[in-house]
This record gives C-alpha cells, sequence and structure tokens, in this order.
C-alpha cells in the first residue's frame, strides 16, 4: 500500500498571520516638516506682507538743538491662498466582504492605500511648488558637481549660499537644508564629510553619517531627504518607480512657528474647518447607506485634503539644481 504524502494530508490555505502588502514609512514623506503649516478657518483668504524698510541706512540724522527728526514710512501688501480639496475613495461590494478572508484586512489595507496615495501626490505638489529652478531669490548650479570627489567642494558651496541668502533676506540665515536621496547618497561618501568627522574618516574606513551630523556639518538645524518614491506610469504601464526629490537641493528659512509679523520662506495653509481634518489637513472617512446599497456597494472608504502651498518670502530661499551627476 502507497504511503502517504504531505501533500496529501494538507490543503493550502492563506495564512492568517501574515499577508504581504507595499507601504512606504510616512517619514518618508517630509512635506509637512520643510515649511510651517497655518491652519485656516476659511477656504480662501488675504495675508498682509510688511516691506523691509527698517533694513535701509542713511535715514537717522544728527539731531542739532530745536531740529525734528526725519520721519519715515512704512508700505504693505497683501497676497492670498486658496486651499484646493483633493481625494480619492474606494469601493467594497457586499459580497466580497462576506467573503473575504480574515488575513486580508483589506478595509484598513484599503485605507492605507488611499492615504499613502494623497501623501505621494502632497509630496509631489510640494516638489513642484518648491523643489524647483525658477521660484527662489537665489539659484545655481555647482561648477562641479558634488557627485566629483576630486573637484567638488560642497561644503564651501553651501557656506557661499548661506551668506548669500542671508545678505538677500536682509540678514535671515537659512536653517534648513532639502536634499534629494540621490544627492545625500552621495554626500556621505564625499571626502569633505569625511574630513569633518572625528577621526579623519575616509571612504575605505567610514564613520556613521547621520542626518543629524550632516545638519552640523552644514550649519543648519535640520537636514532633510526627500526619500518617498513614486510610481511615474499609468496604470497597467511596466513600472517606473522614482525618487520624488531628484537631483536637488535647497536651503530656506523656518520660524519656529508660524504667526503675524514672522518672516518664513514658504507655508502650508490647511483647510480645517472640514469635519474630521487632521493638522495636516486630511481626512478618513468610511460610509454605508442606502444610496450606496442600491449601487451594490456595501462601504465606501475616502481620503481628502484640502490645502495650499505658498511661496511667502522667495528671498528666503537658496536653491542647487542637479547638484550630482
Amino acid at each position: 500500500m502507497p504511503m502517504l504524502t504531505p501533500s496529501q494530508v494538507h490543503i493550502d490555505v492563506p495564512l492568517t498571520n501574515l499577508t504581504v502588502a507595499y507601504a512606504q514609512e510616512m517619514t518618508n514623506f517630509i512635506a509637512d516638516k520643510v515649511f510651517g503649516t497655518v491652519s485656516v478657518d476659511k477656504q480662501s483668504d488675504k495675508y498682509y506682507i510688511y516691506d523691509r524698510e527698517g533694513l535701509r541706512h542713511g535715514d537717522v540724522k544728527v539731531l542739532a538743538p530745536r531740529t525734528e527728526v526725519n520721519r519715515v514710512g512704512m508700505s504693505i501688501s497683501n497676497d492670498s491662498y486658496f486651499a484646493d480639496v483633493r481625494g480619492l475613495g474606494m469601493d467594497f461590494d457586499e459580497q466580497t466582504i462576506a467573503n473575504t478572508d480574515t488575513a486580508l484586512e483589506f478595509r484598513s489595507q484599503g485605507a492605507n492605500v488611499l492615504i499613502e496615495k494623497i501623501m505621494i501626490d502632497r509630496e509631489v505638489r510640494w516638489a513642484d511648488t518648491f523643489f524647483k529652478a525658477g521660484v527662489w531669490g537665489t539659484e545655481t548650479t555647482p561648477a562641479n558637481l558634488w557627485s566629483d570627489y576630486a573637484a567638488s567642494t560642497p561644503i564651501v558651496d553651501v557656506t557661499n549660499a548661506r551668506r548669500a541668502m542671508q545678505l538677500k533676506s536682509g540678514g535671515y540665515k537659512p536653517n534648513v537644508m532639502v536634499v534629494g536621496k540621490e544627492v545625500r547618497d552621495i554626500l556621505v561618501n564625499h571626502p569633505d564629510i569625511l574630513g569633518r568627522l572625528n577621526g579623519g574618516a575616509t571612504v575605505t574606513n567610514t564613520a556613521l553619517i547621520t542626518d543629524a551630523k550632516l545638519a552640523e556639518i552644514f550649519e543648519v538645524e535640520q537636514f532633510l531627504v526627500m526619500e518617498a518614491v513614486y510610481n511615474d506610469v499609468p496604470e497597467g504601464a511596466a513600472d517606473n518607480f522614482e525618487f520624488i526629490g531628484g537631483k536637488h537641493a535647497m536651503l530656506a528659512y523656518k520660524p519656529s512657528s508660524m504667526g503675524l509679523k514672522t518672516p518664513a520662506s514658504g507655508a502650508i495653509f490647511t483647510w480645517d474647518s472640514i469635519p474630521n481634518v487632521s493638522g495636516l489637513g486630511i481626512t478618513v472617512e468610511s460610509f454605508s447607506d442606502d444610496a450606496l446599497k442600491r449601487q451594490q456597494v456595501a462601504e465606501m472608504i475616502q481620503v481628502k485634503c484640502s490645502d495650499d502651498m505658498k511661496v511667502i518670502g522667495a528671498d528666503l530661499g537658496y536653491f542647487f539644481d542637479s547638484v550630482v551627476a
């Protein structure tokens, strides 16, 4: 009589303690970290902008007896924001819900997919608004790209950029540096960077280079890396994954908190009056009602985002276009 085989005594079923789902870490997204978030009650409004008349030299005069002081003035302008509402949703039909294996947890996974899409859209819009040429008061491409380890001087380039921005902005030093992932990967092995570490690390005798250490080297409070990845092709086409940040770098000024008479490079206005909206202007909602059931939809999950990204002070930013090969 033949012996039983392992395949005969077990019928394959999905594991209840393991599923595979692709999702990026939320720490990959930096859009809400670079500039301050301004919570607004209305979808659109205006904000005031004072000029920089206080920086002008030459108005103070020596006063002779009974001489009146020189009088100066101020000027003010305004700009506006409009927080568009963006969103997308996912439907689940009654039969699919009833027949779904427990391990799939597809409701929560559906919400995670929608949130990730919203976060990717937000990161791409941030890059399209701030992280490109033609936006900031000063921009350049280094004479020697930072990927040229023999000739390039990234620390000197950033030092010169800090000084140029401080002059152009009327005294404000950049305190945030943003780079694309490809740029960071070049910098951590650059001889100039390794030479600043304790012990004189080299490419062959490396030391751990953290973003905090890079912030110290470049004299900023925050060193942020655009590590978020997106697939830049339509559904059905072959995947083409790219880092959203590209090969750029940027210096900016971020105040400790956004408020009245507070200069800043940029701001994200989030319309937080919509019910259930988070501090990022994002809301996640689930619906199940008779109208949906008539469409054979048992439940719908939707995610919305309401914000406007604005350059507030163009002179408070310095952009490096394509700093690595």
